[in-house]
């Protein structure tokens, strides 16, 4: 396991969490960043790892996704408070929906989502890198 590859990767998802949590990503524009995120992950995990791809892929998608959902669930007062827009997508809501527990709970499930997207993405980024001949061997990395 490469864990410096990972600890340049894992500031990320807290990063963009805080950065929803305080309004700065405006509404629908979130798609968007991680897109951006899951790409470029990809794409510096393929180039790094390109043996261990899928795991570290896995690994820093996870950590990406669940790190920014619960920052958002730690913080969902503000949360609301700078995004109306969250707040109006859960108003039709049965009564007794309890909208911290649903934020919490999907956290894992995030998480998993961004790790399965990023680790098959960094798969294929390793075969389009070595079709290219652009791929290396990641130096500097410890073994667990």
């Amino acid at each position: 396991m490469n864990w410096r590859l990972l600890g340049w990767l894992a500031p990320v998802g807290p990063v963009v969490g805080t950065l929803t949590v305080l309004g700065v990503i405006p509404q629908g524009t979130d798609r968007f960043v991680w897109f951006a995120v899951v790409i470029g992950t990809a794409l510096l995990v393929a180039r790094r790892e390109p043996a261990r791809a899928l795991l570290h892929g896995v690994v820093a998608g996870f950590w990406n996704g669940a790190t920014s959902t619960l920052a958002q669930a730690l913080f969902l007062e503000r949360l609301v408070a700078n995004n109306p827009w969250f707040r109006d997508a859960f108003v039709k809501q049965p009564p007794g929906f309890d909208l911290d527990y649903f934020v919490f709970m999907t956290v894992p499930f995030i998480g998993v989502a961004g790790g399965a997207m990023t680790g098959l993405l960094s798969m294929l980024a390793v075969r389009i890198l070595a079709a290219r001949g652009s791929t290396r061997s990641g130096g500097g990395e410890t073994r667990s």
